[in-house]
């Protein structure tokens, strides 16, 4: 081999390098770039907020709770976790929220549904209730930019 193809070679090799090199700087800054700025967009989530409603003795209640058929307090824009359980035996609930479209499949004893919202943006009122037997199962859900 004659020392032109030597150089040829030598130049070829230390470009190969210094491309892997720069290619790994670029992979290395990045990687450090997602660590840096991935605290500050979990931080700027704001929660998910979860009611868990239950239906026993034909009425509803939040979880934990004795207040039947209780107003449920929203914020606008509030992201919200429905969970829904049937305990009342031998009768099939839903829950449904009438403006939002939102509803369950009637369940049996036992069973549970869950469903995610988010508020509107504006204040509102919505009817949240058991298809079947609306008469006595309902409630309201406010949404108010102070809530109670």
């Amino acid at each position: 081999m004659d020392e032109r193809s030597r150089n040829d070679v030598g130049q070829r090799r230390s470009g190969g390098s210094r491309g892997t090199v720069a290619f790994i700087g670029v992979i290395s800054v990045a990687i450090l770039c997602l660590l840096v700025l991935f605290p500050f967009a979990v931080a700027t989530r704001t929660p998910v907020r979860e009611i868990t409603l239950v239906a026993r003795d034909m009425t509803f209640y939040v979880e934990g709770e004795s207040t039947p058929n209780p107003t449920i307090w929203l914020t606008p824009g509030e992201e919200v976790q429905f969970s829904f359980r049937n305990a009342d035996s031998g009768i099939a609930h839903n829950l449904a929220i009438l403006g939002w479209q939102m509803e369950t499949a009637r369940l049996e004893r036992g069973a549970s549904a869950t469903f995610r919202v988010r508020a509107p943006d504006h204040p509102t009122r919505q009817r949240y209730v058991c298809t079947p037997h609306r008469q006595m199962m309902g409630g309201l859900i406010v949404v108010a930019a102070t809530p109670r």
